[in-house]
């Protein structure tokens, strides 16, 4: 049976200035669920994000997490400019006070797994955006998470490098099995990285539609540019685009 991980139940956010930014929001995540937020700026994507993590509580109905292992990407890879790569992936291992063994463990892993052991002495202004972005991957890696909220992290890259991290992050996916939820602006991102893409109406954010997305783990260029895809991503685009008329 599905083991809900994320439940928003009736969700509605109204910040202090009167802007309503979520509506009725109503989402369960299932354990191991890749799941794609979709809409336009401003529908309450990224805000459903902090609710998830912790860092905002909403104004009307519940979010429930079950878990305390969450792993959260930024759009912008918030490196901190005076360490080095080993350093600023080590970040958050060291404020959970772990052992000096079990933080070089855990490093060592998660730089190998985004591919940058060879970096751990390059310090952020040594590396090109997509390699800042991996640093960010890693660092969140450490604390093993559970779930891992992705906050349109490759949004401001070129489309070449961007390609190459989704790779990266699904196959991350495949192997270490975290439940995620990935905020974008790219339909062919959300199709190409989902296992459900659920599309959010303008603001109020509300969901106004989900797409179960049929490939499997193993993706690559031909699922790109498949037929398969390209119907889905334009069934996706119509029910924006509905709802945007």
């Amino acid at each position: 049976m599905p083991q809900p991980l994320v439940t928003f139940d009736d969700v509605s956010m109204t910040f202090p200035n009167g802007t309503v930014a979520l509506s009725d929001v109503d989402i369960t995540i299932d354990r191991g669920e890749f799941i794609a937020l979709l809409g336009p700026s401003g529908c309450g994507k990224s805000t459903l994000l902090r609710l998830a993590s912790g860092l905002e509580s909403s104004t009307g109905g519940r979010t429930t997490v079950d878990t305390r292992q969450v792993g959260y990407v930024f759009q912008d890879a918030t490196l901190l400019p005076w360490r080095t790569v080993r350093k600023n992936v080590s970040l958050f291992a060291e404020l959970d006070h772990l052992s000096a063994d079990e933080t070089r463990a855990r490093v060592d892993h998660a730089l190998g797994v985004v591919g940058l052991s060879d970096f751990e002495g390059h310090r952020p202004h040594q590396l090109s955006g997509g390699m800042k972005m991996r640093v960010s991957l890693a660092r969140a890696l450490v604390n093993r998470p559970e779930l891992f909220l992705f906050d349109e992290p490759f949004g401001a890259l070129d489309e070449f490098t961007r390609e190459r991290l989704n790779d990266d992050v699904r196959g991350l996916f495949v192997r270490e099995r975290f439940t995620g939820v990935f905020v974008t602006h790219s339909i062919p991102e959300a199709v190409y990285m989902a296992t459900r893409v659920i599309v959010m109406g303008a603001r109020p954010g509300r969901v106004i539609g989900e797409f179960a997305v049929p490939f499997g783990d193993e993706r690559g260029e031909e699922v790109r540019y498949s037929s398969e895809f390209a119907e889905l991503a334009a069934e996706i685009s119509h029910c924006l685009k509905a709802a945007m008329a």
